[in-house]
């Protein structure tokens, strides 16, 4: 048994220009200059190999042939590998060798809200009944929900806690659990955006998406190859369009109509069963939705940023495994996002129906490629016109007239987005009993607040009485809902909150 994670002794120079390597509570982490790797892992625990360029299939091979499994894969250049004795790196161009520290493994957003749960996640390799184990002698209880994926544990029990189960080598990374997750509500759930070097773990950061053209903008194609039949195939497209759609609104990206899968910045999307010519076979229905694999780099065409739906799930619109949400989640993994560990988010491991997206993925989106500019046309210019005869110059003294002002300068369209504010409930994940639940908030904006709406994740929406100081009460059903509210100005910006309501 490993009470503690192994540490590696690193000597000598590494070569300058190294690359980060981005891990969520060292985004920007990179090793000391006067740190070099060892040549020789002791074996029996998980470690970070960073190479000085991407770990292509060669290497890949190579290290399996030396019983080194790679597991993840960890931006940039680097992966988490395993191994069950001493392995031999030389020859392999190895420039950084690691294990992932403690701090590494706990969400940055648990240092900062409380959680009635946490999603303790483990490597690929651990076996589960030693880590349900290893989550119960650090003092938390086990909550079982079917809908957890196989090398993950729903956990209860005290944040203080956490640090000591962190230590273990076997414990990947721990983040705040969904109300959904922990009132058992059935939820998708999806195992990270994919590269050819590997699954993304969650302790990591996103990369830089794609690459931008000279306006800003990130522009790709799409293409359907092959579509379910349980749906309408124009409604599937439409609805996968829809998607698109939703984050195109929110970012400098922008998706059009392609003719071929295989061309380079085309986001081929499929539908297939089992087996279908990557390395991630679907699992058949329930479990896997969809899989999706992240841009280029670190993969190369053609499978970047290809789209995969699972043929087998019960395809539907509006209802049970809803085309539109699962393709909104799975567009964001093929424009670069990873997970976030924000609940209610789309961006969420486990997620359900969604209508739009949160804030927390809008702000990932942008971080990415800028919030969308909205570029207005150019001031129609004025009719031409024959101009009139001056009057006569009168032939006796006159008296000067002041010259007209000047008209103001136009200062362009509004974008000014209003402020909105919920003053209650008090937080972003409530409990309640009732049928409903009343909200209140406030609203400004630089020209006037025009309304404010509420929309819920069920399909309900209506109108807030009032909107610079506005109030609503909001239907709910047995369950989890997200229920979002929108701020409205005269130009038709609009700003939004969401909060995740249980009714028991």
């Amino acid at each position: 048994m490993k009470f503690a994670a192994l540490a590696l002794v690193l000597i000598g120079p590494l070569a300058w220009g190294q690359e980060a390597i981005r891990l969520r509570n060292r985004p920007g982490f990179r090793p000391a200059p006067e740190s070099r790797p060892a040549r020789r892992l002791p074996g029996g625990a998980h470690y970070i190999l960073q190479f000085r360029v991407f770990p292509g299939p060669e290497v890949r091979k190579e290290l399996a042939r030396r019983k080194i499994r790679v597991l993840n894969y960890v931006p940039d250049s680097a992966l988490l590998v395993s191994t069950t004795g001493p392995a031999d790196l030389n020859g392999l161009d190895v420039t950084y060798t690691g294990t992932l520290d403690a701090m590494d493994k706990i969400s940055p957003l648990l240092s900062q809200t409380s959680a009635p749960a946490y999603l303790v996640i483990f490597h690929p390799d651990v076996d589960m009944d030693l880590a349900r184990n290893l989550v119960m002698w650090n003092g938390f209880d086990i909550i079982s929900n079917p809908s957890v994926l196989p090398s993950q544990v729903l956990a209860a029990g005290p944040f203080a806690g956490l640090a000591s189960l962190a230590a273990f080598d076997e414990v990947a990374y721990i983040m705040p659990a969904s109300a959904d997750l922990v009132a058992g509500n059935p939820v998708w759930s999806c195992a990270g955006p994919l590269t050819e070097a590997g699954a993304i773990g969650e302790y990591v950061v996103v990369g830089s998406g794609w690459s931008r053209d000279a306006t800003g903008v990130a522009a790709l194609s799409y293409a359907f190859e092959t579509l379910t039949d349980k749906v309408d195939q124009n409604t599937v497209m439409s609805e996968i369009e829809r998607a698109f759609a939703e984050w195109q609104k929110y970012a400098n990206v922008s998706f059009s109509p392609g003719g071929q899968p295989d061309a380079a910045r085309t986001i081929a999307v499929l539908f297939a069963r089992g087996q279908h010519g990557d390395a991630y076979p679907f699992d058949g229905p329930g479990g896997v939705l969809a899989h999706t694999f992240y841009p280029a780099p670190p993969n190369s065409e053609p499978v970047a940023g290809d789209m995969h739906f699972d043929a087998d799930e019960s395809w539907n619109v509006g209802s049970n495994v809803d085309i539109f949400s699962v393709a909104l989640h799975e567009a964001g993994h093929a424009l670069g996002m990873g997970h976030t560990d924000q609940p209610g988010a789309v961006m969420y491991p486990y997620y359900r129906m969604s209508t739009g997206l949160t804030s927390d993925d809008i702000a990932g989106i942008q971080s990415l490629y800028g919030s969308k500019t909205t570029q207005s046309a150019p001031p129609a210019s004025p009719p031409s016109t024959t101009p009139a005869p001056a009057p006569p110059t009168p032939s006796g003294p006159t008296t000067p007239t002041t010259p007209p002002a000047q008209p103001p300068s136009n200062p362009g369209p509004d974008t000014t987005p209003p402020s909105l504010q919920i003053l209650s409930p008090g937080g972003t994940i409530v409990s309640v009993s009732s049928a409903s639940i009343h909200m209140t908030g406030a609203a400004s904006d630089n020209v006037g607040v025009t309304a404010v709406k509420y929309s819920t994740s069920s399909g309900d929406a209506g109108n807030a009485a009032g909107t610079s100081t506005w109030s609503a009460d909001v239907p709910l059903l047995v369950g989890t809902t997200v229920v979002t509210i929108r701020a409205y100005d005269a130009a038709g910006n609009s700003a939004w909150r969401a909060v995740t309501v249980v009714r028991h």
